[in-house]
């Protein structure tokens, strides 16, 4: 009955609609066409889904199941240069010690202000699209299989309406405005809605489906920003844990904004690396473990405002305790890169170390077809996976200038960088170089072991050898003539009172 309801109601708009009207029902209805996007994903699929693992370092069923299975699904994904899908873990306290370092009020908001969520370890795809709950054997198979059905909405048998996105985020680091900040980085990205697609066996499922009108997409803009490979001692597993994609903190948050079908919009931010953290019980101090800026990846995610349906099918809540937005499209700088590949990306052809007096010298030479606007070294003294703070230095380009129309000059081509870093003798570098050009693309280097193969020489212990050995030899003169003094004095009650020496 129910259905019949419906069905009349679609028939008395769509003749409300149709002028002149036709005899035939389906003449009724024009079929929606959207501006198709000429950008293709893996598998078919219709966009880049959006994993978020909740999880914690001292929580049994989260590091004995489900964060080794998402970073199986993690280390899958990265294997394809296409960046099939995007994950950003959240930590919590729960279980055992309740100690994570990455526990933050921002995380802890997300799990239960946001999805209403309590326990971990449990997933969520596409902004609860689909659910996972529990930690268990089936967790890998399970993260697989809510991704997949994630970037298939729309796809082959799917007819679910879907709102086709087209994201683009770009990432500059832009170092530090003042002494003691750890860096900033100039966020931008840019949306294009092409409309809605599909629908229930081509019927309609709204008034603008049958106008042949797409719906506004009425959205919300997110960029987690991200780091990658964080050590940290998980107190259930008592050693420590390698972290991948730890949700540090909001570049862009709750920005929300409305595109009719063909339009565009781009947001632009900077965000601060932060030095300070508020923990899940609102206490602000110093960061427990400092970032390193060459370990962020931004995430940014376009969340449909207008669809709210959550649970483990379209036609259930499941376990989901609020409605949640649905996101419809998810992006990295990497994707941005495979889908605009007309792009160039900055590349060092040539690297250059040499230990001189004032420093150690590290010199990049770079191409790149846009020039290049900035260059950083972030190195430690420690080890390529430090989790202490990094230091940055700015590199100081050269070449030559390229400006814009009205004389503006915003990078360097046949560009050459250079940067000074403090060195001693006792203490290796560890160091990676953040380049981005005046196109606002964005490279880095591996975390590398500067070796100075290219001349000079570090203060070496032998150096100071000499001075040890003057040193040591002196001591040993004075020892031995103290000890002769002491073997020539008289005996004790050897002699007279009257006894004189000549």
């Amino acid at each position: 009955m129910l259905e019949s309801v419906k069905l009349a109601i679609a028939m008395a708009i769509a003749l409300t609609f149709c002028t002149p009207c036709s005899s035939g029902f389906a003449d009724g209805f024009v079929e929606i066409e959207t501006e198709d996007s000429d950008r293709t994903y893996s598998n078919g699929w219709t966009h880049r889904p959006l994993g978020e693992l909740f999880t914690s370092l001292s929580c049994v069923y989260c590091m004995s199941y489900a964060d080794p299975a998402m970073e199986e699904v993690i280390h899958d994904g990265e294997m394809d240069e296409a960046n099939p899908y995007n994950v950003v873990v959240f930590h919590q306290t729960n279980g055992g010690a309740g100690d994570d370092p990455f526990h933050t009020d921002d995380s802890k908001s997300r799990m239960r202000d946001h999805y209403g969520q309590t326990g971990t370890p449990n997933a969520q795809f596409d902004g609860n699209y689909r659910y996972v709950g529990g930690g268990g054997e089936g967790n890998y198979d399970d993260y697989t299989a809510a991704m997949s059905e994630s970037g298939q909405r729309e796809g082959e048998g799917n007819d679910e309406p879907f709102k086709i996105v087209d994201l683009d985020i770009y990432s500059e680091f832009i170092g530090s405005e003042s002494e003691g900040e750890a860096g900033q980085f100039k966020l931008s990205v840019d949306i294009t809605y092409h409309g809605q697609t599909g629908g229930d066996d081509g019927l309609p499922t709204e008034p603008d489906d049958i106008t042949g009108e797409s719906p506004d997409l009425n959205g919300e803009l997110i960029v987690f920003m991200v780091e990658d490979g964080v050590p940290a001692y998980s107190s259930y597993l008592d050693e420590i844990w390698t972290n991948r994609m730890v949700f540090r903190e909001y570049g862009i948050n709750d920005e929300e904004f409305t595109l009719s079908e063909g339009e565009s919009t781009t947001f632009s931010a900077v965000w601060k690396v932060p030095t300070t953290q508020i923990d899940g019980d609102g206490v602000n101090g110093d960061i427990k473990i400092p970032i390193n800026p060459g370990r962020i990846i931004p995430i940014a995610a376009v969340f449909d405002l207008d669809d709210t349906d959550s649970g483990n099918d379209q036609d259930s809540n499941g376990d989901d305790t609020y409605p949640t937005p649905r996101a419809i499209q998810s992006a990295t700088p990497q994707s941005t890169e495979y889908d605009n590949p007309e792009r160039d990306v900055p590349e060092i052809t040539k690297k250059t170390e040499k230990y001189l007096d004032e420093g150690a010298e590290i010199l990049a030479n770079f191409d790149a077809e846009e020039g290049i606007g900035a260059a950083f070294v972030v190195y430690n003294y420690e080890s390529s996976n430090f989790t202490g703070e990094w230091m940055t230095d700015e590199m100081k380009i050269e070449g030559e200038e390229v400006c814009d129309e009205n004389g503006v000059c915003y990078a360097y081509s046949g560009a050459t960088g250079t940067s000074l870093v403090p060195y001693s003798g006792e203490s290796p570098i560890y160091y990676q170089v953040l380049f981005s050009d005046g196109n606002k693309t964005s490279s880095k280097t591996e975390v590398l072991l500067f070796v100075g193969t290219d001349g000079g020489a570090p203060p070496s212990e032998s150096e100071g050898l000499p001075f040890l050995l003057i040193g040591v030899g002196a001591i040993v003169l004075a020892a031995i003539s103290g000890f002769v003094m002491w073997a020539r004095r008289p005996v004790e009650d050897s002699w007279d009172d009257t006894e004189v020496w000549d």
